[in-house]
Order: structure tokens, then sequence, then C-alpha cells
């Protein structure tokens, strides 16, 4: 069973943890997942089963959209409510002042990655050089905020919902936006409800695919890679172009009767459905990046 699971990962988990859960459900050792999620935050995991793993480094840019709490006045080490309080007594905010804040988060700027986080600095990942009581320099990241809003506040708390690029940190979002209104915060719940073309009602939790897996229809909950790369142009092959297709073998794509500029990333096809990703090459030539079946 090759493909995606859409996992409503639950709090308290790490993405790697809950990726390992998914592969025992499937019966598969090889799983990885797509846009980690820190151990409180809940929501969206895509996590690609067997074959579907060599598929991460193409999925598609298609932005991700959160829902986060924020506390005011507390500043913790990470940002979130796992994190030792370095700060507190500061001020709370009117709910006119955040929503003014995030608001003016919206756009592109400059966003400087949490120590506690995977960014690695010299090949270490930046949240063991945290966990060892060090701070090092972080180069700032552009970021796109394409909405934010205000949902609920009140008791110190707002809860809102931002949608931005993919590299977006929501802790540091939230600390910056506070900054903004002369304060600090802490996030006290984070859930993604969307990544990779997919909400959080397409996604399956835990308990649901283990319970599932133990009665034989785990694939039921089995994305199959062409739903995630329907947008992509397609480019339709059989016979000897299969073939070569399969082998490794590049061609020019005009044989397939397509002309796409070099660059452009394809969907290939056969009758059955879809077999693989593509590039067209600067030669104008189909170059494979991934097939979904041996040869």
């Amino acid at each position: 069973m090759d493909g995606i699971i859409i996992l409503d990962k639950p709090r308290g988990r790490t993405s790697f943890q809950a990726a390992r859960t998914v592969g025992r459900a499937m019966g598969k050792e090889k799983t990885g997942h797509a846009g980690t999620l820190d151990p409180m935050a809940t929501g969206v995991l895509p996590v690609m089963v067997g074959r579907a793993t060599k598929l991460l480094q193409f999925l598609p840019e298609t932005g991700k959209e959160y829902e986060a709490e924020a506390l005011f006045g507390i500043r913790t080490d990470t940002a979130d409510a796992d994190g030792a309080v370095l700060e507190s007594g500061g001020k709370i905010p009117t709910e006119e002042e955040f929503r003014k804040a995030l608001s003016g988060m919206k756009g592109t700027y400059l966003q400087t990655p949490p120590m506690y986080s995977a960014v690695k600095k010299g090949g270490v990942p930046l949240y063991e050089l945290a966990r060892k009581g060090q701070t090092v320099d972080r180069a700032p990241r552009e970021v796109s905020i394409y909405d934010a809003e205000v949902i609920s506040f009140g008791g110190g708390k707002a809860v809102f919902r931002v949608s931005c690029s993919s590299g977006t940190y929501i802790r540091t979002l939230a600390e910056d936006a506070a900054a903004k209104c002369g304060t600090v915060c802490h996030l006290t719940a984070l859930r993604r409800i969307f990544a990779c073309g997919f909400g959080i009602d397409s996604a399956v939790t835990e308990d649901e695919l283990l319970r599932a897996a133990g009665e034989g229809r785990a694939a039921d909950y089995l994305v199959p890679p062409e739903a995630v790369f329907r947008d992509l142009p397609e480019v339709s092959v059989r016979d000897d172009l299969k073939r070569l297709f399969l082998n490794g073998f590049d061609f020019p794509v005009t044989r397939t009767g397509h002309g796409y500029p070099p660059g452009t990333r394809v969907r290939v096809s056969d009758p059955e459905g879809m077999i693989g990703l593509a590039e067209i090459s600067a030669e104008g030539m189909l170059h494979k990046l991934w097939q979904r079946q041996t040869v």
C-alpha cells in the first residue's frame, strides 16, 4: 500500500512519532511526513507511505492555514505552553490593539526562526542547541501572511486564524504581533487546518486509523498521489513511451503530443491513471522525477 495518509496529529506527539504510528497501521516501515508540527500542535499532517515517501521533495506549495490561541503577558522559551516561563506580568492588550497588530502582519515580512525549531545551524537543529541552553544568531527568512483574523478575544487570550506560506512559524508570528502591542505572549493551542491541498475535514485521527487497521481496512484512508498532484498538467504515455519512462530514459515531450515549456512539472499517466512525475528539461525532454511502480 503506497500513498498518503492525511493524519489529524494529536497533541503531545512529535510528527515523527505520529508518522511511525501511521507506518505500523499501514504495515509499512517506510514513512515520511510533510511540514513538521510541534508536539503541542494538532491537525493536518500529510504522511507519505511506502514508495510515496520519495514524493516529499515534490509536494506542491499550496500554503497552510492555522487556528491558534495566544495567552498575553507571559513569555516562554519555546513560545508555547510546553516551555519554561521567561517573563510574566506583561500587559494585556485591548482587542482592537491586537486586531490591528495582527492585521498589520499581512503581506511579506522577514521572520526570525525560534530557537526551538527544526531549522539547522551548522548542520545541527536549533532545538538541540536550545536544549543545551545555547542561543545563536538566526538569519531572518521571508514569509508571506495571506490572511490573519481574530476569531475571539477575552480572558487575556486571543483565538486567531492565519493563512500563510510554508515555513511560517505561528509562535513567532504571535510574539511579533504582541510586540507591536507592547507586550509578550505564548501559544496555548495551535491547530493546522489546511496543508498540501487538504483540509482538516479530510484528516483521520490515530485512533480511527488504528481501529481501521485492526479491521483490515486501513487502506480506505489512503490518498493516491494523483489527488495531491491533481493541479499539475498531464502527459499521457503508453506502450513504448511508457516503457521508456519507467526505465528512466528521457525523450522529447512532443512525442506525447504535448508542448510544455522547460521547467514545467507534469503528471505522467497511462490509461489506468498516474504512474509518475516528470519535469520538462531545457532541451524539451520529459525527465522522470518519480515513478509509482517498479519495472
